[in-house]
């Protein structure tokens, strides 16, 4: 599709929303045609400004569609390992400040969960660490600004190509073949899906609320679509629900922008607030 002003329209939209910037690139084009093609077709609309005068009734519904179908959501089980090693081998360093807090709650905000993987791994990464700790619990808040990719993540029902990613002794630890199912699926146990709570939430809100701070944050693969100025903005907003001595993961792929924050590289894409940053 050759609508260029279209085009800059629904890019500027999709900025204002989520802060995800498109350029004018031919690979911008391509990814906002192929992704628009079947909302085009399923609401009669033969242009993107006719899709915009939709946008522009006010329909949160058409909006909500249009950010969603734009929304990349690229993710696997175990992605980045290296993150996955670093937790756990500093998982006694968490455990020991909860002492000293006399908190057994371990809370972890998993900030862009997309289909489930991410936030299942954070969890099953935590659960093997506490296996021989039981008066520990593990709370991990998910969100993603995509509501279809964050049912998909509520059902936490995966093909049996998972098994690539996820250690045979953790699919019969955490996931279950049922009659609810295909049977070429696993499906995450109930009592693991119990431990995630999925909230629909946008990384661009001018302020974050939450009714406490968290130890742990992953915030991977989001800010490489965001300009710098957002970028800088992001980061110090999810440092400011960071504890004093918790761990932010950002994806390999990413930098952080800006001083304003004042969190320190621990290891590469790992931040804490400065204090004593235990070695790699």
């Amino acid at each position: 599709m050759s609508d260029i002003q279209g085009f800059e329209s629904l890019a500027k939209i999709l900025f204002q929303r989520t802060g995800i910037f498109m350029d004018t690139s031919e690979k911008s084009y391509s990814l906002m045609s192929n992704r628009m093609h079947k909302v085009l077709r399923k609401y009669s609309c033969n242009s993107y400004n006719e899709f915009i005068k939709l946008i522009e009734t006010g329909n949160a519904v058409i909006m909500n569609e249009f950010l969603e179908v734009l929304t990349t959501n690229t993710t696997h089980f175990f992605r980045e390992n290296e993150h996955f090693i670093f937790l756990k081998k500093n998982m006694p360093l968490v455990e020991e400040y909860l002492v000293k807090e006399k908190r057994n709650e371990i809370r972890v905000w998993c900030a862009a969960a997309s289909t489930g993987e991410e936030p299942y791994t954070i969890l099953m990464t935590i659960l093997e660490y506490l296996s021989d700790k039981p008066k520990f619990t593990v709370k991990v808040t998910a969100t993603d600004l995509n509501s279809q990719v964050l049912e998909k993540a509520k059902e936490g029902i995966y093909k049996a190509e998972i098994t690539e990613n996820v250690p045979a002794d953790h699919i019969l630890k955490y996931f279950e073949k049922n009659q609810k199912i295909p049977p070429e699926c696993f499906q995450v146990k109930e009592k693991f899906r119990n431990m995630i709570e999925f909230n629909k939430f946008n990384l661009m809100n001018e302020s974050y609320y939450f009714p406490h701070k968290f130890d742990i944050i992953f915030c991977r693969n989001v800010l490489i679509y965001f300009p710098h100025k957002i970028v800088e903005d992001t980061v110090v907003k999810l440092s400011n629900c960071l504890e004093k001595k918790g761990f932010l993961f950002i994806g390999h792929s990413e930098a952080m922008i800006g001083d304003k924050h004042k969190l320190k590289s621990v290891v590469p894409a790992v931040y804490q607030h400065p204090s004593e940053a235990p070695k790699s």
